[in-house]
């Protein structure tokens, strides 16, 4: 149990470090690497490592004012189901980007993990204190 609290405890630190750098809040040109970096980073903070990865990920320009999308695609004759992550090619800083990944890393434990709809609901919103505790926001 202690080596579990202490390896949180550097993937913390470390996320933190990242996020307040100086360099960190000027405008900020999306990465793959960094998608990656990122969600195994959230996804042992907030979700205990249980979230499988995005089937895909695309930086690409959204419409309207979207940050961000998961898509799913249900595969009927197969019973398989796969999820998109779609991210815009830059963001305002650093934490805006991160910030984006964890609210769609929420939809998509929503959807794969809890067998939910994905919407803004209970269930998402539940995810804002663990989230806070690790200085994300949804």
């Amino acid at each position: 149990m202690l080596r579990r609290s202490t390896k949180y405890t550097k993937t913390k630190k470390l996320l933190t470090a990242d996020l307040t750098k100086k360099s960190s809040k000027r405008k900020y040109r999306t990465k793959y690497i960094d998608i990656k970096r990122y969600f195994i980073m959230i996804n042992e903070l907030v979700f205990d490592n249980k979230l499988s990865p995005f089937n895909k990920v695309y930086i690409k320009q959204l419409r309207n004012r979207t940050l961000g999308q998961v898509i799913t695609y249900d595969w009927e004759r197969r019973g398989t189901r796969e999820y998109e992550l779609h991210m815009l090619p830059a963001y305002e800083d650093k934490q805006e980007f991160a910030n984006t990944l964890a609210h769609e890393m929420v939809h998509l434990h929503q959807m794969a993990n809890e067998g939910d709809t994905g919407n803004h609901n209970a269930l998402f919103y539940s995810y804002r204190s663990k989230l806070n505790k690790v200085g994300l926001d949804l």
